[in-house]
């Protein structure tokens, strides 16, 4: 059972939120790999060294849960190069140091492990057509196993997308990783022709041979795990607008990169256009890719590595008016990419963190893909933990599905599920979490999440708040039931003794003999309005002991 000392960090920054934050926003980061850029910043070759690449990591990893982010693009495959134990491909050398060498751990479970105790999607970013050097570990590799498939150009290799064979290549190598692991996501970089490939003849017959690559891909992964989302990293201009000229680099025309097709075919759920410009360069193309969205997520990618004054030294400004213009037009923010992030560089991170995500969001549902909501928990209470703390916990019927859990909280009213701003803990893996017995919390609420993102009804708990020696339990003591019975779970009450219900302000409405139920006294509540009520346990004496309260749906 795992402990979330996020939990009431959360709850501290839903506080202090700002008005205007959307519950439905992806927030992403490009966590890059290819020379270490982004993480590891160390070589690992044995214990010690996993050790200081793991906490590296999980620093990171931290630093977007803070800021409010909720989606990770974790570059996987790199340059024919991969960051797991494949059938396929070498070890990329970046970790161990070695190309083709295991750091000594299974480097991809371990990144998605750690993003899904923290609530955090993890996509699988395959980087496509470049193989990088053509001596180099992968490229060698896959030209000695498919020279066909391999096309030379300076000293550089390339997948060949007008061959039949590179689309079903790519397809195995994402195959791969869907069946393995418990992605959320497979993520498509460079799924284009090279911009070094010379006159291309035929741009009509050429995006048809990327779009075979892009449908082959999602075919296949679709046909193991459906509710894995397919997304890209199109060029940021799709094409010349009404409203703006692109000047000649477009993803449509100029590498025969046709996304908005992609995203109208269904064989794209979410696109990441990578939309480095400012000024009119960018607002008029975000109208465009909007417009072109056929009902998807479309989410721009902003270049805030030009903030850098060895690059383009672009002012914080830049950067938070292409976010806040994003979030107007309901299309998130995805940064590429993530030390120029986490350094906080012109003070991005903070602004980020303090002023644009003040709130928790979750991914938008891909409804596309299936609409039905889950089944919502049931049975939610409080119980004492191993330790002596308290457990919030919860049971579903979930009918065979994986399902994750939202946890909403709030200090003043009945807790509005509709609004981030309540929001404790996203995407949750367990039926139970460690909560803080000392909180201001009024009412608490827990949803269930299907693997598309679809939402159930939510199960609230009231907390009562009493005063006296004894209020910090008392207000974390809620009991379980359901619309029939009230459950006292490890109950030692003798059934000559009796239950009194009474209402929330006191007044006495009725009193139960108890019956058991395995290890549990169940009490008869189906005659009782929905409401708030309080439970008390009689002696013989007839004094009263309160048991708890409880909130009848």
């Amino acid at each position: 059972m795992k402990k979330i000392i996020l939990f009431i960090f959360f709850f501290t920054v839903c506080l202090n939120c700002a008005v205007g934050a959307p519950k439905y926003e992806i927030r992403a980061v490009w966590l890059t790999t290819i020379g270490g850029l982004d993480w590891p910043h160390s070589y690992a070759h044995d214990g010690f060294g996993i050790g200081n690449q793991q906490r590296e990591l999980c620093n990171i990893l931290d630093k977007y849960v803070e800021a409010g982010f909720n989606t990770v693009l974790f570059q996987t495959r790199v340059r024919g190069t991969v960051a797991y134990p494949s059938f396929l491909e070498p070890w990329e050398g970046a970790f161990s140091g070695v190309p083709g060498m295991s750091p000594g751990y299974d480097v991809l479970s371990f990144v998605i492990d750690e993003c899904h105790k923290r609530g955090l999607k993890i996509h699988a970013w395959i980087v496509t057509i470049p193989l990088g050097k053509w001596n180099e570990a992968g490229c060698e590799n896959l030209r000695k196993a498919y020279p066909n498939l391999v096309k030379k150009i300076g000293d550089e290799g390339f997948m060949n997308p007008e061959l039949v064979g590179t689309g079903d290549y790519l397809a195995n190598i994402c195959s791969e990783v869907v069946k393995k692991y418990d992605i959320d996501g497979i993520h498509l970089d460079y799924i284009r022709y090279p911009e070094t490939w010379g006159k291309i003849a035929d741009r009509y017959k050429a995006r048809d041979n990327i779009n075979h690559i892009v449908e082959t891909i999602h075919n296949r992964v679709k046909s193991i795990k459906p509710w894995v989302a397919l997304s890209c990293s199109p060029v940021g201009k799709y094409a010349d607008t009404k409203r703006a000229r692109s000047g000649g680099w477009n993803a449509r025309d100029a590498v025969c990169q046709d996304a908005a097709l992609w995203l109208k075919e269904g064989w794209m759920d979410i696109i990441f256009p990578m939309m480095y410009f400012k000024g009119n360069n960018f607002y008029p193309f975000v109208m465009d890719w909007k417009e072109r969205s056929s009902g998807k997520i479309v989410v721009p990618g902003l270049g805030i590595y030009f903030m850098h004054p060895s690059e383009k030294d672009w002012s914080l400004t830049d950067i938070t008016r292409e976010m806040n213009v994003s979030r107007q037009y309901g299309m998130g923010t995805c940064f590429f990419r993530s030390d120029f992030f986490t350094s906080n560089l012109k003070g991005l991170y903070d602004y980020t963190k303090n002023t644009y995500s003040t709130s928790l969001s979750l991914p938008p549902a891909m409804s596309w893909l299936s609409g039905k909501r889950p089944v919502a928990p049931h049975h939610i209470g409080f119980v004492e933990s191993e330790d002596g703390g308290m457990l919030l916990k919860w049971d579903v019927n979930n009918e065979g599905n994986m399902l994750l859990y939202n946890i909403y909280g709030s200090s003043t009213s009945n807790v509005d599920v509709n609004v981030g701003d309540n929001i404790l803990m996203a995407n949750y893996d367990e039926t139970s979490i460690e909560f803080p017995v000392a909180t201001s919390l009024k009412w608490l609420a827990v949803t269930s999440v299907d693997r598309y993102g679809n939402e159930s009804q939510p199960r609230i708990l009231w907390l009562d708040q009493e005063t006296g020696d004894d209020a910090m339990y008392h207000q974390s003591r809620m009991l379980t039931c359901d619309e029939f019975f009230l459950y006292l779970d490890h109950c030692d009450i003798d059934t000559s003794q009796v239950v009194e219900i009474h209402s929330i302000e006191g007044a006495p409405l009725t009193a139960r003999l108890t019956h058991s139920q395995g290890e549990s006294c169940v009490i008869d509540i189906f005659l009782l309005q929905r409401g708030h009520y309080k439970a008390y346990w009689v002696t013989r004496k007839g004094d009263r002991h309160l048991l708890g309260r409880f909130y009848k749906q």
